[in-house]
Parts: structure tokens; C-alpha cells; sequence
């Protein structure tokens, strides 16, 4: 009876395991035709970039800094320096600026915003792989990451600068991560990425009430040379591990960063179970409406800056995404 229980127990343990290795080859796959399109340079499984031409990224620095002046109320464009500054001044009295980072956009800005994400869209477009994409995060985030911060903030459940995989807060397992750094103290202000084991991937990709709960989930391989540069988008499979790294406390980085999901991975889908629960909500919009966004429609904010004023002064959540927006057509043909 029991060496009957016992061989049972080793035929299901090698039958999750398998399961589990099979997973995380199917992913590779997956990955890998994603960076044989999009990658000008892959040196780990899990990550690869893509380094935008000059003009591109320029174009998308113009309207990020647009977009952020707006936000800090100023007539005209600020110098990159200004703009820092400014931001450091203002930090905690700007009321579109949320603790988990994000720059988020209000009536006000709805214009220079459409311009910076019109921008985002039409370089991602370029780099190859728009016949393997299904659906793309909207809007894009603004983010920013201080330096200085407070030992509360670092607690908190979902914050950045605990190791984690988005998936835990409830992104999409097959999900791929993008991150193009844009301005500030990429060096001092950063993200280091790694992988956990293979035999772990699967059993990991499910909702968590705090990212401590995966903390027993080892990074055994550390992407240390993968260092950010400005000009080069980040493209990291939703397995992969990650945390914000403050070597300085002072200072600020300001990136973008959103998710897509490609088309024919329907297998991979089917052996994740759906997250329930997460923080994060699926953002994503079909990859052809994503892209129409500030050529045939304008996404439009309702909320003001000061009803946003008034919410932050009485305490309400922080989200961890930008919600209530709306599409509207800029033509009727």
C-alpha cells in the first residue's frame, strides 16, 4: 500500500515537473521569434533590446518633455535640466503624480499626451514584429522614480524595488514588459532583472497578495550587465524577475513603459491558469486601435487636475495604472 502511494507521489512530481519544463521551453519559443524581429542586441534568455535610431528617440523625448511641462504648468518646453529640477521641486505637490510612479494625465494634458503616445506607437511600429502582436497596454505610463524615498513606501505590498514578476500583481502571463528609459539618472536610478529556476516558472505565474509572498523564489541568474541607456527599449518576458535599484537617494529617472501580448500563443495561455485578484487590471487594446491613437482617435481624460487635487487631499487609493479614459474619432469619413 504505501510503496503504491509512494510511486503515485514520483509519478506526479516528474509529471509537474515536465508540465512545468514544457512551459518554460514553449515561453523560450515564443520569446525568442519575438527578438529574432525586434532585437538589435540579445544576451540573456529573458531579455533582449532594441536600440532606437536617434531621431526616434528623440521625437519621443520632444513630446515626454512636452507632456511633462504641461503638467508642471509651464508655457513652453523646459530644458532637460529645468525639467528635473522642477520635478524634484514639485514632488509632492503635484496631483497627477502618483507614489507608485506614475505621471498620470487630466483633461488639461489631453493633448500633449495624445502627441507622446502617438510617439511611443510610431517607433514601436518600426521595429519589426507587428505581424506577432495581438494587444499593447493604453494608455502607455510615464513614470517616475526618485531617489529618495521613504522606508513606508518601500513597504508597501506591490512597490518596485521588491524582486518580483508583474504577473504577481496580476499582468498577464504571457505578457512582455517594455521599458525605454527616457531622462534623469539611469546609472544611479535603475532595474536589475534575473531569471528564477525553469522548474519554478509555471507554479509562479499566479496573482499574490504581496510581492513578499514570492520572496522565497530565488533569481539565480542576474542580467548584472544588462545596464539602462537612454535611446535603447527594454523587452522583458513577463517570467523574468525584476526590482528598482536606488544606489543614490536623491535624483530622478523618468522612463515609459507598457505591455503587449502576441498573437499565436494560444498553448502557452491555455497552461496558465487566469489571474483573479490582481491589483493590475489588463490594459491592453487591440494592437490596430492602439496605433490609431493620435492619427484617427484621441484618447481623452475627463478627470481635472483639481477634482484630482481634491482626491489625493482625502486620501484615496493609489492606483497602480492609469484608468478612465475614453477614444474618440478626430474624423468622420
Amino acid at each position: 500500500m504505501m510503496q503504491g502511494l509512494l510511486t503515485e507521489s514520483l509519478l506526479q512530481a516528474q509529471s509537474e515537473y515536465e508540465r512545468a519544463i514544457a512551459f518554460s521551453e514553449l515561453g523560450d519559443r515564443l520569446f525568442d521569434e519575438l527578438a529574432d524581429k525586434m532585437a538589435t542586441r540579445r544576451d540573456y534568455r529573458l531579455l533582449f533590446e532594441h536600440t532606437l535610431p536617434l531621431e526616434l528617440f528623440q521625437q519621443i523625448q520632444f513630446a515626454a518633455a512636452a507632456y511633462i511641462s504641461a503638467c508642471l504648468n509651464s508655457p513652453i518646453i523646459l530644458s532637460e535640466a529645468e525639467m528635473l529640477q522642477r520635478l524634484l521641486d514639485a514632488r509632492n505637490n503635484l496631483p497627477n503624480y502618483m507614489g507608485t510612479g506614475l505621471l498620470m494625465p487630466k483633461k488639461e494634458h489631453t493633448l500633449a499626451f495624445n502627441l507622446f503616445q502617438k510617439s511611443v506607437a510610431e517607433a514601436f511600429y518600426t521595429l519589426g514584429g507587428n505581424d506577432l502582436i495581438d494587444a499593447v497596454d493604453l494608455p502607455v505610463n510615464l513614470r517616475m522614480v526618485y531617489g529618495q524615498t521613504d522606508a513606508e513606501k518601500l513597504r508597501l505590498p506591490f512597490t518596485s524595488s521588491k524582486c518580483h514578476s508583474d504577473v504577481w500583481a496580476g499582468v498577464p502571463a504571457d505578457a512582455t514588459v517594455v521599458v525605454l528609459p527616457l531622462f534623469g539618472d539611469i546609472e544611479n536610478i535603475t532595474i536589475e532583472a534575473g531569471e528564477m529556476p525553469r522548474e519554478m516558472e509555471l507554479q509562479a505565474m499566479r496573482v499574490m497578495s504581496d510581492f513578499d509572498e514570492g520572496r522565497d523564489i530565488p533569481m539565480v541568474v542576474s542580467y548584472q550587465e544588462a545596464e539602462l541607456q537612454h535611446g535603447t527599449m527594454y523587452f522583458n518576458d513577463a517570467r523574468g524577475l525584476h526590482q528598482t535599484v536606488r544606489r543614490k537617494s536623491a535624483g530622478l529617472r523618468i522612463s515609459v513603459d507598457f505591455r503587449f501580448r502576441r498573437k499565436f500563443n494560444e498553448a502557452y495561455r491555455a497552461m496558465v491558469a487566469p489571474n483573479v485578484g490582481g491589483v493590475e487590471e489588463d490594459m491592453s487594446v487591440p494592437y490596430q486601435d492602439w496605433l490609431k491613437v493620435g492619427h484617427d482617435t484621441l484618447i481623452v481624460f475627463d478627470e481635472t487636475v483639481e477634482q484630482a487635487k481634491a482626491k489625493r487631499n482625502v486620501g484615496s487609493p493609489v492606483p497602480l495604472y492609469t484608468r478612465g479614459y475614453r477614444l474618440v474619432k478626430m474624423f468622420d469619413f
